[in-house]
Protein backbone atom coordinates (compact mmCIF):
# COMPACT_ATOMS: atom_id res chain seq x y z
CA UNK A 1 0.00 0.00 0.00
CA UNK A 2 1.41 3.34 -1.20
CA UNK A 3 2.20 5.62 1.80
CA UNK A 4 1.95 9.57 1.89
CA UNK A 5 4.85 9.93 3.34
CA UNK A 6 4.25 13.99 4.07
CA UNK A 7 2.10 13.01 6.59
CA UNK A 8 3.39 12.40 10.50
CA UNK A 9 3.39 9.11 11.39
CA UNK A 10 2.67 9.73 15.15
CA UNK A 11 0.91 7.50 17.16
CA UNK A 12 -0.84 9.48 19.63
CA UNK A 13 -4.07 10.12 16.98
CA UNK A 14 -5.43 13.92 15.98
CA UNK A 15 -4.53 16.27 18.84
CA UNK A 16 -0.75 15.04 18.39
CA UNK A 17 -0.34 14.92 14.82
CA UNK A 18 -1.83 18.28 14.67
CA UNK A 19 0.83 19.83 16.56
CA UNK A 20 2.90 18.23 13.14
CA UNK A 21 1.14 18.99 10.31
CA UNK A 22 1.67 21.61 8.29
CA UNK A 23 -0.14 22.98 5.17
CA UNK A 24 2.53 22.49 2.60
CA UNK A 25 3.44 18.22 4.48
CA UNK A 26 -0.53 18.17 4.27
CA UNK A 27 -0.85 19.01 0.61
CA UNK A 28 1.48 15.73 -0.24
CA UNK A 29 1.77 14.89 -4.18
CA UNK A 30 -2.19 13.47 -4.04
CA UNK A 31 -3.52 16.94 -4.46
CA UNK A 32 -6.61 16.16 -3.03
CA UNK A 33 -9.17 18.54 -2.72
CA UNK A 34 -9.66 19.64 0.54
CA UNK A 35 -13.06 20.88 1.81
CA UNK A 36 -13.02 22.23 5.33
CA UNK A 37 -16.83 23.62 4.85
CA UNK A 38 -16.94 21.04 7.47
CA UNK A 39 -15.26 23.49 9.85
CA UNK A 40 -17.10 25.35 12.66
CA UNK A 41 -15.68 28.83 11.93
CA UNK A 42 -16.92 30.23 15.43
CA UNK A 43 -14.66 27.51 17.20
CA UNK A 44 -11.80 29.07 14.70
CA UNK A 45 -12.47 32.39 15.54
CA UNK A 46 -12.54 31.73 19.23
CA UNK A 47 -9.38 30.08 19.60
CA UNK A 48 -7.73 32.98 17.80
CA UNK A 49 -9.23 35.15 21.06
CA UNK A 50 -12.52 36.54 19.65
CA UNK A 51 -11.64 39.70 19.88
CA UNK A 52 -7.98 39.96 19.41
CA UNK A 53 -5.66 42.56 17.81
CA UNK A 54 -6.30 41.03 14.59
CA UNK A 55 -9.89 41.02 14.50
CA UNK A 56 -10.17 44.66 16.22
CA UNK A 57 -7.22 45.72 13.38
CA UNK A 58 -9.07 44.79 10.58
CA UNK A 59 -12.50 45.64 11.51
CA UNK A 60 -11.39 49.35 12.16
CA UNK A 61 -9.12 49.00 8.50
CA UNK A 62 -12.53 48.18 6.86
CA UNK A 63 -14.83 50.29 9.05
CA UNK A 64 -12.37 53.18 7.91
CA UNK A 65 -14.63 53.32 4.82
CA UNK A 66 -17.62 54.74 6.06
CA UNK A 67 -15.82 58.03 6.48
CA UNK A 68 -15.90 57.62 2.33
CA UNK A 69 -19.48 56.40 1.99
CA UNK A 70 -20.68 58.96 4.72
CA UNK A 71 -19.22 61.93 2.68
CA UNK A 72 -20.25 60.93 -0.94
CA UNK A 73 -23.72 59.92 0.56
CA UNK A 74 -24.38 63.58 2.02
CA UNK A 75 -22.08 66.15 0.32
CA UNK A 76 -25.42 67.23 -1.43
CA UNK A 77 -26.47 69.31 1.56
CA UNK A 78 -23.62 71.47 0.89
CA UNK A 79 -22.69 71.64 -2.70
CA UNK A 80 -26.76 71.73 -3.10
CA UNK A 81 -27.55 74.39 -1.10
CA UNK A 82 -29.89 76.96 -2.46
CA UNK A 83 -28.22 80.66 -3.82
CA UNK A 84 -31.30 83.36 -3.83
CA UNK A 85 -31.88 84.84 -7.14
CA UNK A 86 -33.36 87.49 -9.55
CA UNK A 87 -33.57 87.79 -13.33
CA UNK A 88 -30.92 89.90 -14.02
CA UNK A 89 -31.03 93.30 -16.32
CA UNK A 90 -29.64 93.18 -19.87
CA UNK A 91 -25.65 93.38 -19.78
CA UNK A 92 -25.48 96.84 -20.53
CA UNK A 93 -28.35 98.46 -18.45
CA UNK A 94 -27.80 98.40 -14.93
CA UNK A 95 -31.10 97.07 -12.72
CA UNK A 96 -31.45 100.40 -11.40
CA UNK A 97 -31.68 102.27 -14.34
CA UNK A 98 -34.77 100.60 -15.51
CA UNK A 99 -38.55 100.45 -14.70
CA UNK A 100 -39.08 96.56 -15.48
CA UNK A 101 -39.82 94.79 -12.29
CA UNK A 102 -36.98 91.99 -12.08
CA UNK A 103 -38.69 88.89 -10.22
CA UNK A 104 -36.87 85.44 -9.18
CA UNK A 105 -37.98 83.88 -11.97
CA UNK A 106 -39.76 86.30 -14.25
CA UNK A 107 -39.50 89.78 -15.74
CA UNK A 108 -42.48 91.90 -15.43
CA UNK A 109 -41.93 94.55 -18.00
CA UNK A 110 -42.95 98.80 -17.07
CA UNK A 111 -46.56 98.23 -18.32
CA UNK A 112 -46.91 95.37 -16.46
CA UNK A 113 -49.12 93.35 -19.40
CA UNK A 114 -45.57 91.69 -20.66
CA UNK A 115 -44.46 89.19 -18.85
CA UNK A 116 -41.20 86.78 -19.73
CA UNK A 117 -38.69 84.39 -18.38
CA UNK A 118 -34.89 85.54 -17.47
CA UNK A 119 -33.61 85.74 -20.88
CA UNK A 120 -30.43 87.61 -19.41
CA UNK A 121 -29.61 85.26 -16.90
CA UNK A 122 -29.68 85.11 -13.39
CA UNK A 123 -28.19 87.70 -10.32
CA UNK A 124 -27.23 85.37 -7.35
CA UNK A 125 -26.95 87.18 -3.82
CA UNK A 126 -23.79 84.60 -3.23
CA UNK A 127 -21.03 83.78 -5.77
CA UNK A 128 -22.35 81.58 -8.42
CA UNK A 129 -19.77 79.16 -7.39
CA UNK A 130 -21.24 78.49 -4.03
CA UNK A 131 -23.24 75.42 -5.08
CA UNK A 132 -24.16 73.62 -8.34
CA UNK A 133 -27.77 74.95 -7.77
CA UNK A 134 -26.44 78.61 -8.97
CA UNK A 135 -23.27 77.51 -11.07
CA UNK A 136 -25.58 75.44 -13.56
CA UNK A 137 -28.78 77.58 -12.81
CA UNK A 138 -30.70 75.15 -11.06
CA UNK A 139 -33.43 77.13 -10.28
CA UNK A 140 -37.38 78.35 -11.53
CA UNK A 141 -38.21 75.82 -14.22
CA UNK A 142 -34.93 73.77 -13.84
CA UNK A 143 -35.18 73.42 -10.20
CA UNK A 144 -36.65 69.74 -10.44
CA UNK A 145 -33.28 69.18 -11.28
CA UNK A 146 -31.72 70.44 -8.52
CA UNK A 147 -32.87 66.50 -6.43
CA UNK A 148 -32.30 64.42 -9.55
CA UNK A 149 -28.66 64.52 -9.04
CA UNK A 150 -29.06 62.83 -5.41
CA UNK A 151 -32.09 60.55 -7.05
CA UNK A 152 -29.58 59.28 -9.22
CA UNK A 153 -27.15 58.92 -6.76
CA UNK A 154 -29.67 56.72 -4.66
CA UNK A 155 -30.13 54.63 -8.47
CA UNK A 156 -26.71 53.96 -8.69
CA UNK A 157 -26.53 52.71 -5.06
CA UNK A 158 -29.93 50.08 -5.91
CA UNK A 159 -27.88 48.61 -8.91
CA UNK A 160 -24.54 48.50 -6.97
CA UNK A 161 -26.35 46.82 -3.91
CA UNK A 162 -27.37 44.37 -6.08
CA UNK A 163 -24.38 43.17 -8.48
CA UNK A 164 -21.40 44.28 -6.71
CA UNK A 165 -22.66 42.59 -3.29
CA UNK A 166 -23.38 39.59 -5.63
CA UNK A 167 -19.43 40.33 -7.13
CA UNK A 168 -18.74 39.74 -3.68
CA UNK A 169 -19.73 36.96 -2.59
CA UNK A 170 -18.53 35.16 -5.58
CA UNK A 171 -14.93 36.95 -6.02
CA UNK A 172 -14.41 38.14 -1.88
CA UNK A 173 -15.06 40.41 0.48
CA UNK A 174 -11.14 42.27 -0.16
CA UNK A 175 -11.33 42.67 -3.73
CA UNK A 176 -14.61 44.20 -4.39
CA UNK A 177 -14.16 46.36 -1.65
CA UNK A 178 -10.49 47.92 -2.60
CA UNK A 179 -12.02 48.34 -6.30
CA UNK A 180 -15.27 49.94 -5.44
CA UNK A 181 -13.21 52.45 -2.79
CA UNK A 182 -11.34 53.36 -5.65
CA UNK A 183 -14.21 54.23 -7.88
CA UNK A 184 -15.41 56.36 -5.37
CA UNK A 185 -12.57 58.48 -5.19
CA UNK A 186 -12.40 58.57 -9.17
CA UNK A 187 -15.67 59.38 -9.27
CA UNK A 188 -15.44 62.13 -6.92
CA UNK A 189 -13.03 63.87 -8.63
CA UNK A 190 -14.65 63.59 -11.59
CA UNK A 191 -17.98 65.10 -10.06
CA UNK A 192 -15.85 67.88 -8.81
CA UNK A 193 -14.43 68.82 -11.90
CA UNK A 194 -17.89 68.31 -14.07
CA UNK A 195 -17.67 70.75 -16.67
CA UNK A 196 -21.70 70.63 -17.10
CA UNK A 197 -24.50 68.91 -15.05
CA UNK A 198 -24.75 66.62 -17.05
CA UNK A 199 -21.20 65.01 -16.52
CA UNK A 200 -22.45 65.31 -12.77
CA UNK A 201 -25.55 63.57 -12.88
CA UNK A 202 -23.32 60.43 -14.17
CA UNK A 203 -20.86 60.77 -11.85
CA UNK A 204 -23.30 61.07 -9.12
CA UNK A 205 -25.27 58.03 -10.65
CA UNK A 206 -21.16 55.85 -10.96
CA UNK A 207 -20.57 57.00 -7.25
CA UNK A 208 -23.33 55.61 -5.70
CA UNK A 209 -22.53 52.27 -7.41
CA UNK A 210 -19.45 51.50 -6.02
CA UNK A 211 -20.51 53.53 -3.02
CA UNK A 212 -22.26 50.70 -2.31
CA UNK A 213 -19.88 48.06 -3.51
CA UNK A 214 -17.55 49.56 -0.69
CA UNK A 215 -19.89 50.16 2.52
CA UNK A 216 -22.08 46.81 1.76
CA UNK A 217 -19.00 44.79 1.75
CA UNK A 218 -17.43 46.33 4.88
CA UNK A 219 -20.08 45.63 6.46
CA UNK A 220 -20.40 42.11 5.57
CA UNK A 221 -16.87 41.26 6.59
CA UNK A 222 -16.80 43.05 10.15
CA UNK A 223 -19.63 40.97 10.66
CA UNK A 224 -18.20 38.00 9.38
CA UNK A 225 -14.62 38.74 11.39
CA UNK A 226 -15.77 37.87 14.82
CA UNK A 227 -18.01 35.25 16.35
CA UNK A 228 -21.43 35.18 17.69
CA UNK A 229 -21.27 36.91 20.92
CA UNK A 230 -19.32 39.63 20.03
CA UNK A 231 -20.82 40.73 16.89
CA UNK A 232 -22.63 43.47 18.64
CA UNK A 233 -19.25 45.51 18.34
CA UNK A 234 -19.89 45.54 14.63
CA UNK A 235 -23.10 47.87 15.35
CA UNK A 236 -21.93 49.83 18.41
CA UNK A 237 -18.56 50.91 16.66
CA UNK A 238 -20.16 50.86 13.43
CA UNK A 239 -22.99 53.60 14.44
CA UNK A 240 -20.52 55.90 16.30
CA UNK A 241 -18.62 55.94 13.47
CA UNK A 242 -21.02 56.73 10.86
CA UNK A 243 -22.26 59.23 13.13
CA UNK A 244 -18.86 60.83 13.74
CA UNK A 245 -18.11 60.67 10.06
CA UNK A 246 -21.93 62.49 9.39
CA UNK A 247 -20.79 65.00 12.15
CA UNK A 248 -17.48 65.68 10.60
CA UNK A 249 -19.22 66.73 7.20
CA UNK A 250 -20.48 69.83 8.79
CA UNK A 251 -16.89 71.75 10.07
CA UNK A 252 -15.20 70.79 6.84
CA UNK A 253 -17.78 72.29 4.73
CA UNK A 254 -17.97 75.52 6.87
CA UNK A 255 -14.29 75.50 6.75
CA UNK A 256 -14.04 75.51 3.30
CA UNK A 257 -17.88 77.27 2.79
CA UNK A 258 -15.80 80.66 1.31
CA UNK A 259 -14.52 78.44 -1.68
CA UNK A 260 -16.30 77.12 -4.65
CA UNK A 261 -18.65 73.90 -4.01
CA UNK A 262 -15.72 71.67 -5.95
CA UNK A 263 -13.33 72.82 -3.20
CA UNK A 264 -15.57 71.49 -0.45
CA UNK A 265 -16.51 68.29 -2.67
CA UNK A 266 -12.62 67.87 -3.35
CA UNK A 267 -12.41 68.02 0.90
CA UNK A 268 -14.93 64.90 1.08
CA UNK A 269 -13.48 63.25 -1.32
CA UNK A 270 -10.04 63.43 -0.19
CA UNK A 271 -10.95 60.66 2.46
CA UNK A 272 -11.15 58.01 -0.46
CA UNK A 273 -7.61 58.41 -0.39
CA UNK A 274 -7.51 55.86 1.90
CA UNK A 275 -8.02 53.29 -0.77
CA UNK A 276 -4.44 53.60 -2.38
CA UNK A 277 -3.31 51.81 0.55
CA UNK A 278 -6.49 49.84 1.17
CA UNK A 279 -5.46 46.46 -0.52
CA UNK A 280 -2.01 45.96 1.53
CA UNK A 281 -3.65 46.55 5.02
CA UNK A 282 -6.95 44.72 4.64
CA UNK A 283 -7.30 40.91 4.39
CA UNK A 284 -9.90 38.44 2.94
CA UNK A 285 -12.86 37.26 4.96
CA UNK A 286 -11.57 34.18 6.63
CA UNK A 287 -15.46 32.76 6.72
CA UNK A 288 -15.69 33.51 3.18
CA UNK A 289 -12.52 31.48 2.59
CA UNK A 290 -13.66 28.62 4.52
CA UNK A 291 -17.24 28.88 2.94
CA UNK A 292 -15.37 28.70 -0.75
CA UNK A 293 -13.36 25.86 0.28
CA UNK A 294 -10.02 27.85 -0.10
CA UNK A 295 -7.54 25.71 1.96
CA UNK A 296 -4.40 27.53 1.70
CA UNK A 297 -5.50 31.42 2.31
CA UNK A 298 -7.22 30.18 5.64
CA UNK A 299 -4.55 28.86 7.28
CA UNK A 300 -2.22 31.79 5.65
CA UNK A 301 -4.20 34.11 7.75
CA UNK A 302 -5.18 31.78 10.51
CA UNK A 303 -1.30 31.84 11.44
CA UNK A 304 -0.82 35.44 10.29
CA UNK A 305 -4.07 36.07 13.08
CA UNK A 306 -2.60 33.76 15.64
CA UNK A 307 0.94 35.94 15.47
CA UNK A 308 -1.06 39.09 16.01
CA UNK A 309 -2.46 37.78 18.94
CA UNK A 310 -0.20 36.05 20.68
CA UNK A 311 -1.99 32.60 20.66
CA UNK A 312 -0.76 29.11 20.35
CA UNK A 313 -1.36 28.55 16.11
CA UNK A 314 -1.52 24.92 16.68
CA UNK A 315 -5.05 25.34 17.93
CA UNK A 316 -6.99 26.76 15.67
CA UNK A 317 -4.86 24.47 13.05
CA UNK A 318 -6.01 21.66 14.78
CA UNK A 319 -9.56 22.81 14.30
CA UNK A 320 -9.11 22.55 10.66
CA UNK A 321 -6.53 19.90 10.26
CA UNK A 322 -8.65 17.44 12.19
CA UNK A 323 -11.68 17.14 9.24
CA UNK A 324 -8.58 15.28 7.41
CA UNK A 325 -7.07 13.26 10.03
CA UNK A 326 -7.49 10.23 11.71
CA UNK A 327 -6.60 8.48 14.58
CA UNK A 328 -3.50 5.99 14.15
CA UNK A 329 -5.23 2.69 14.96
CA UNK A 330 -2.38 0.53 16.78
CA UNK A 331 -3.11 -2.71 14.87
CA UNK A 332 -2.97 -1.07 11.47
CA UNK A 333 0.39 1.11 11.46
CA UNK A 334 -0.71 2.34 8.07
CA UNK A 335 -1.33 6.15 8.44
CA UNK A 336 -5.19 7.14 7.26
CA UNK A 337 -6.51 10.25 5.37
CA UNK A 338 -9.87 11.10 5.13
CA UNK A 339 -10.24 12.35 1.94
CA UNK A 340 -13.25 14.72 1.53
CA UNK A 341 -13.86 15.74 -1.95
CA UNK A 342 -15.92 18.63 -3.64
CA UNK A 343 -19.14 17.32 -5.56
CA UNK A 344 -17.69 18.57 -8.83
CA UNK A 345 -16.34 16.90 -12.36
CA UNK A 346 -13.33 16.17 -10.61
CA UNK A 347 -14.70 14.02 -7.89
CA UNK A 348 -14.39 10.42 -9.56
CA UNK A 349 -10.30 10.94 -10.31
CA UNK A 350 -9.86 12.71 -7.07
CA UNK A 351 -11.48 9.46 -5.13
CA UNK A 352 -9.36 7.09 -7.69
CA UNK A 353 -5.92 8.55 -6.68
CA UNK A 354 -7.03 8.29 -2.87
CA UNK A 355 -7.89 4.39 -3.61
CA UNK A 356 -4.63 4.38 -5.22
CA UNK A 357 -2.57 6.32 -2.95
CA UNK A 358 -4.09 3.64 -0.19
CA UNK A 359 -6.61 6.71 1.93
CA UNK A 360 -8.92 3.54 3.44
CA UNK A 361 -11.79 6.14 4.20
CA UNK A 362 -13.11 8.79 1.48
CA UNK A 363 -16.24 10.90 2.01
CA UNK A 364 -17.87 13.34 -0.91
CA UNK A 365 -19.48 15.85 0.55
CA UNK A 366 -21.97 17.43 -1.57
CA UNK A 367 -21.26 21.23 -1.44
CA UNK A 368 -24.46 23.43 -2.25
CA UNK A 369 -24.26 26.53 -4.35
CA UNK A 370 -27.20 29.05 -3.52
CA UNK A 371 -28.66 31.75 -6.20
CA UNK A 372 -31.29 34.14 -4.64
CA UNK A 373 -34.09 32.28 -6.57
CA UNK A 374 -33.43 29.47 -4.08
CA UNK A 375 -34.98 31.59 -1.09
CA UNK A 376 -38.24 31.41 -3.36
CA UNK A 377 -38.30 27.77 -3.24
CA UNK A 378 -39.44 27.96 0.34
CA UNK A 379 -42.21 30.38 1.64
CA UNK A 380 -41.31 30.51 5.13
CA UNK A 381 -37.76 32.16 3.34
CA UNK A 382 -39.61 34.20 0.65
CA UNK A 383 -41.74 35.67 3.57
CA UNK A 384 -39.12 36.72 5.42
CA UNK A 385 -36.70 38.47 2.48
CA UNK A 386 -39.95 40.45 1.83
CA UNK A 387 -40.19 41.41 5.74
CA UNK A 388 -36.37 41.96 5.36
CA UNK A 389 -36.93 44.29 2.01
CA UNK A 390 -39.69 46.24 3.87
CA UNK A 391 -37.73 46.94 6.58
CA UNK A 392 -34.69 48.86 4.69
CA UNK A 393 -37.03 50.37 2.30
CA UNK A 394 -38.78 51.89 5.28
CA UNK A 395 -35.52 52.35 7.48
CA UNK A 396 -34.33 54.17 4.59
CA UNK A 397 -37.27 56.19 3.52
CA UNK A 398 -38.04 57.48 7.08
CA UNK A 399 -33.99 58.40 8.08
CA UNK A 400 -33.09 60.40 4.74
CA UNK A 401 -36.59 61.67 4.93
CA UNK A 402 -36.35 63.08 8.40
CA UNK A 403 -32.58 63.95 7.67
CA UNK A 404 -32.99 66.29 4.67
CA UNK A 405 -36.40 68.18 5.88
CA UNK A 406 -34.23 68.90 9.36
CA UNK A 407 -31.04 70.22 7.77
CA UNK A 408 -33.60 72.87 5.42
CA UNK A 409 -34.77 74.14 8.73
CA UNK A 410 -34.29 77.82 9.58
CA UNK A 411 -30.96 78.98 10.94
CA UNK A 412 -27.31 77.55 10.67
CA UNK A 413 -27.42 75.20 8.05
CA UNK A 414 -24.17 74.13 9.59
CA UNK A 415 -25.13 73.43 13.16
CA UNK A 416 -28.43 71.80 11.86
CA UNK A 417 -26.56 69.11 10.14
CA UNK A 418 -24.42 69.00 13.08
CA UNK A 419 -27.19 68.36 15.62
CA UNK A 420 -28.97 66.21 13.40
CA UNK A 421 -26.37 63.70 13.26
CA UNK A 422 -25.67 64.10 16.99
CA UNK A 423 -28.86 62.96 17.82
CA UNK A 424 -28.08 59.29 16.73
CA UNK A 425 -24.80 58.80 19.37
CA UNK A 426 -27.43 58.10 22.06
CA UNK A 427 -29.20 55.38 20.10
CA UNK A 428 -25.61 53.66 19.95
CA UNK A 429 -25.31 53.02 23.51
CA UNK A 430 -29.20 51.80 23.60
CA UNK A 431 -28.10 49.33 20.83
CA UNK A 432 -24.95 48.27 22.82
CA UNK A 433 -26.97 47.38 25.72
CA UNK A 434 -29.83 45.67 24.17
CA UNK A 435 -28.62 43.55 21.60
CA UNK A 436 -27.03 41.08 23.24
CA UNK A 437 -29.46 41.35 26.63
CA UNK A 438 -32.64 40.86 24.76
CA UNK A 439 -32.20 39.92 21.42
CA UNK A 440 -32.28 41.27 17.60
CA UNK A 441 -35.69 41.22 17.36
CA UNK A 442 -36.70 42.82 20.53
CA UNK A 443 -34.13 45.35 19.90
CA UNK A 444 -35.30 45.88 16.25
CA UNK A 445 -39.13 46.42 17.48
CA UNK A 446 -38.12 48.68 20.44
CA UNK A 447 -36.37 51.07 17.66
CA UNK A 448 -38.87 50.83 15.29
CA UNK A 449 -41.50 51.41 18.32
CA UNK A 450 -39.46 54.49 19.46
CA UNK A 451 -39.61 55.79 15.69
CA UNK A 452 -42.90 55.01 15.40
CA UNK A 453 -43.94 56.62 18.86
CA UNK A 454 -41.96 59.58 17.93
CA UNK A 455 -43.65 60.59 14.41
CA UNK A 456 -46.74 59.88 15.02
CA UNK A 457 -46.56 61.98 17.94
CA UNK A 458 -45.04 65.07 15.89
CA UNK A 459 -47.99 64.37 13.29
CA UNK A 460 -50.39 65.06 15.72
CA UNK A 461 -49.16 67.90 17.41
CA UNK A 462 -48.29 69.56 13.80
CA UNK A 463 -52.52 69.72 13.12
CA UNK A 464 -52.02 72.17 16.30
CA UNK A 465 -49.00 73.86 14.95
CA UNK A 466 -50.66 77.53 16.15
CA UNK A 467 -48.77 78.09 19.25
CA UNK A 468 -45.06 77.98 20.20
CA UNK A 469 -45.67 74.75 22.47
CA UNK A 470 -46.57 72.67 20.09
CA UNK A 471 -43.80 73.76 17.73
CA UNK A 472 -41.14 72.76 20.40
CA UNK A 473 -43.58 69.56 21.17
CA UNK A 474 -43.16 68.88 17.65
CA UNK A 475 -39.42 69.16 17.26
CA UNK A 476 -38.83 67.29 20.35
CA UNK A 477 -40.86 64.05 19.17
CA UNK A 478 -39.30 63.97 15.88
CA UNK A 479 -35.76 64.20 17.52
CA UNK A 480 -37.47 60.72 19.46
CA UNK A 481 -38.34 59.11 16.17
CA UNK A 482 -34.91 60.28 14.69
CA UNK A 483 -33.53 57.74 17.66
CA UNK A 484 -35.59 55.35 17.07
CA UNK A 485 -34.68 54.87 12.81
CA UNK A 486 -31.27 55.78 13.44
CA UNK A 487 -30.67 52.85 15.98
CA UNK A 488 -32.82 50.79 14.07
CA UNK A 489 -30.92 51.17 11.09
CA UNK A 490 -28.01 49.55 12.72
CA UNK A 491 -29.98 46.83 13.95
CA UNK A 492 -30.58 45.60 10.52
CA UNK A 493 -27.39 46.19 9.26
CA UNK A 494 -26.11 43.57 11.76
CA UNK A 495 -29.09 41.63 11.83
CA UNK A 496 -30.05 41.10 7.98
CA UNK A 497 -26.89 39.10 7.38
CA UNK A 498 -27.13 36.84 10.15
CA UNK A 499 -30.38 35.50 8.31
CA UNK A 500 -29.24 34.37 5.48
CA UNK A 501 -26.28 31.42 4.15
CA UNK A 502 -22.83 32.60 3.50
CA UNK A 503 -22.70 31.80 -0.05
CA UNK A 504 -26.27 34.45 -0.87
CA UNK A 505 -25.30 36.63 2.16
CA UNK A 506 -23.89 39.35 0.62
CA UNK A 507 -26.42 39.31 -1.96
CA UNK A 508 -29.01 39.13 -0.08
CA UNK A 509 -27.83 41.84 1.66
CA UNK A 510 -27.47 43.87 -1.66
CA UNK A 511 -31.15 42.99 -2.45
CA UNK A 512 -32.60 44.60 1.24
CA UNK A 513 -29.97 47.30 0.32
CA UNK A 514 -31.39 47.89 -3.19
CA UNK A 515 -35.04 48.23 -1.66
CA UNK A 516 -33.58 50.78 1.12
CA UNK A 517 -32.58 52.81 -2.23
CA UNK A 518 -36.20 53.01 -3.57
CA UNK A 519 -36.96 54.50 -0.26
CA UNK A 520 -33.88 56.74 -0.57
CA UNK A 521 -35.10 57.89 -4.30
CA UNK A 522 -38.70 58.64 -2.62
CA UNK A 523 -37.42 60.45 0.72
CA UNK A 524 -36.68 63.93 -0.86
CA UNK A 525 -40.36 64.08 -1.80
CA UNK A 526 -41.48 64.64 1.50
CA UNK A 527 -40.57 67.96 1.16
CA UNK A 528 -42.71 68.31 -1.60
CA UNK A 529 -45.37 66.28 0.29
CA UNK A 530 -45.26 68.67 3.55
CA UNK A 531 -45.72 71.49 1.68
CA UNK A 532 -49.28 70.52 0.69
CA UNK A 533 -50.05 68.67 3.80
CA UNK A 534 -47.58 68.95 6.76
CA UNK A 535 -48.59 65.86 8.57
CA UNK A 536 -48.84 63.48 5.87
CA UNK A 537 -44.85 62.74 5.89
CA UNK A 538 -45.00 62.08 9.28
CA UNK A 539 -48.22 59.97 9.12
CA UNK A 540 -46.46 58.10 6.75
CA UNK A 541 -42.96 56.97 8.21
CA UNK A 542 -44.88 56.25 11.54
CA UNK A 543 -46.85 53.71 9.90
CA UNK A 544 -44.75 52.01 7.87
CA UNK A 545 -42.10 51.53 11.24
CA UNK A 546 -45.29 50.54 12.95
CA UNK A 547 -46.05 48.10 10.25
CA UNK A 548 -42.10 46.51 10.74
CA UNK A 549 -42.53 46.66 14.17
CA UNK A 550 -45.59 43.97 14.09
CA UNK A 551 -43.71 42.02 10.70
CA UNK A 552 -40.41 41.34 12.51
CA UNK A 553 -42.60 38.84 14.88
CA UNK A 554 -42.15 36.69 12.19
CA UNK A 555 -38.68 36.49 11.87
CA UNK A 556 -36.14 34.27 13.40
CA UNK A 557 -34.21 35.45 16.32
CA UNK A 558 -30.12 34.96 15.80
CA UNK A 559 -28.54 36.47 19.03
CA UNK A 560 -25.86 33.67 20.30
CA UNK A 561 -26.04 31.69 17.17
CA UNK A 562 -23.24 30.93 14.41
CA UNK A 563 -24.15 32.77 11.05
CA UNK A 564 -25.54 30.10 8.85
CA UNK A 565 -23.39 28.74 6.27
CA UNK A 566 -26.25 26.57 4.63
CA UNK A 567 -29.87 26.44 3.82
CA UNK A 568 -30.37 24.03 5.91
CA UNK A 569 -28.58 25.87 8.59
CA UNK A 570 -30.74 29.00 7.81
CA UNK A 571 -34.41 26.67 8.53
CA UNK A 572 -33.01 25.49 11.87
CA UNK A 573 -32.96 29.17 13.51
CA UNK A 574 -36.67 28.69 12.52
CA UNK A 575 -36.82 25.40 14.12
CA UNK A 576 -34.32 23.38 15.49
CA UNK A 577 -36.12 19.92 14.96
CA UNK A 578 -37.30 20.67 11.40
CA UNK A 579 -34.22 20.33 8.61
CA UNK A 580 -36.28 22.30 6.23
CA UNK A 581 -39.24 24.87 5.66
Amino acid sequence: MADCGCLPRVAGGIEQAAEYVDEEEFKCDLNLTTNIRLVNVDNILYSLGSSGKYQITKYFFYYLTMMSASYHALVIAFIGQQNPQKCAAPPDLPVNQTDDVFGKCSILSQNETNVTSCIYGYQYDHPPDMSIVSEFDLVCDQAALSDLSQTLLNLGMAVGSSTLTLASDKYGRKPVCVLSHLGCLATGIGAAFAPNYAVFMVMRFVNGIVQQGTVLTAVTYAIEIFPKEKRRYCGFYGLLMWSVCVMSIAPIAYLTRMYSWRIVYLALTSASLYSLIQYWITDESIRWLVANNRFEETVRLVKKAARMNGVNVNEPLKLIYQKELLPIDSEKPTDKLLAVTLDTGEDEKNQKKALEAGVVETQVVHVEKYTLLDIFKSRRLAITLFIIWFMWFTNSLTYYGIFLTSSSLAGNIYLNFFLNALVEVPSAFIYWFTIDSIGRKKTAMLFHGIAAFGLIGATILRMYDDNDAASISATVFSLIGKLGISGSFNVIFIYTPEVFPTNIRNISFGTASTAARIGGMLAPFSSLLAANLPWAPGAIFGACCLIVTITILYLPETMGKELPQTMEDLNKLYDKKQGHA
